[in-house]
């Protein structure tokens, strides 16, 4: 007998921005666990301990530490013909990214690795003719920041209504229905475009072509 239960939609992307939900993501074990399994697929306790090769108590507790940030959700149950009851698991989203600008709000390492990585972004055009002065890396790093957590606040508002068929598409056909789908509703935000027009306007006043 199977018992599904009631719960939110799968989200096609959800932006994590909590320091102590990214902390939970810091362990090797529970990043497996999202983003490799249960993204895919819907699994059990068995089933994901047989998969990393762990004992199903300590996957228990990862699960349990992963439900208590929003991470991973009880999608439903199956009794078994020897009366065992089986609780089938799967992430909350299809996708996970983290929020900059509030891991830019945040103290110690989070805040650092969010400014970096913003920089490091800028300084890779360089393969691509771009060289942004450090007298308008300010304001680069600002523009940037903006439209990454609009563009980010757009598409996750976008839920995956009929996930049956989701689940049967191939992974590649659902990079590209998610990548459509984002793309139609980013291009009718006004302010995402607004920014979109500024960034471009930066970087192309420091493009160099050959």
């Amino acid at each position: 007998m199977n018992h599904v239960n009631e719960s939110h939609q799968m989200k096609d992307l959800e932006i994590i921005s909590d320091p102590n939900t990214i902390k939970v993501l810091f362990d090797k074990i529970r990043a497996l666990i999202v983003f490799k399994y249960l993204v895919n697929q819907e699994m059990t306790v068995k089933q994901l301990a047989d998969a990393i090769g762990k004992n199903p108590g300590n996957v228990l507790r990862h699960i349990e530490r992963l439900k208590s940030v929003g991470l991973v959700q009880q999608v439903r149950t199956e009794k078994t013909t020897t009366g065992i009851v089986q609780r089938y698991y799967r992430a909350t989203a299809r996708e996970y990214r983290l929020g900059i600008a509030d891991m830019i709000k945040a103290n110690g390492g989070i805040k650092t690795y969010a400014k970096d990585r913003l920089r490091n972004m800028i300084l890779g055009l360089e393969a691509y003719g771009v060289s942004i002065p450090e007298s308008r890396m300010n304001a680069a790093l600002s523009i940037l920041e903006e439209l990454i957590e609009r563009e980010n606040q757009i598409s996750s508002e976008i839920a995956i209504v009929n996930e049956e068929f989701w689940n049967i598409l191939p992974t590649h056909q659902q990079e590209d229905a998610s990548r459509l789908m984002r793309d139609v509703m980013l291009t009718r935000d006004d302010e995402y475009l607004k920014l979109k027009d500024e960034w471009w306007s930066l970087v192309m006043s420091f493009h160099k072509t050959k």
